[in-house]
């Protein structure tokens, strides 16, 4: 079983994606609902729903809801919709647009005695 998957350039997808604890790398085009333990939208893809994972990286488009820990947003990249994330990182030359949340960090678990 693989801990990722893969969309390729040459692909079109559709629908709702569960890919927990996983890594995701989308190369070509996602349109819906995405679940992943970490995202990587590279250069020339392009994402557009609602995606909630721990990571997210972008190099390419993205449009809809993000909800995660640490989003990272490269040089000539654009973001636009909802931003809900802990960390944020905007490199010079980015395009995000829209509304930006600062998560709050997790509260630490209590051990029972």
């Amino acid at each position: 079983m693989s801990d990722s998957t893969y969309i390729d350039s040459s692909l079109r997808l559709r629908g709702i994606l569960k890919a927990k604890g996983q890594l995701v790398v989308i190369a070509g085009t996602f349109e819906g609902e995405l679940e992943a333990g970490d995202v990587v939208i590279e250069e020339g893809g392009h994402c557009q729903g609602f995606l909630r994972a721990k990571t997210v990286t972008v190099a390419g488009k993205f449009t809809g809801i993000i909800d995660s820990q640490s989003l990272t947003v490269s040089d000539g990249a654009l973001v636009a919709g909802e931003i809900i994330t802990q960390a944020l990182i905007v490199d010079s030359g980015a395009d995000i647009s829209g509304t930006v949340m600062r998560k709050p960090a997790s509260a630490p678990e209590k051990q029972a005695n």
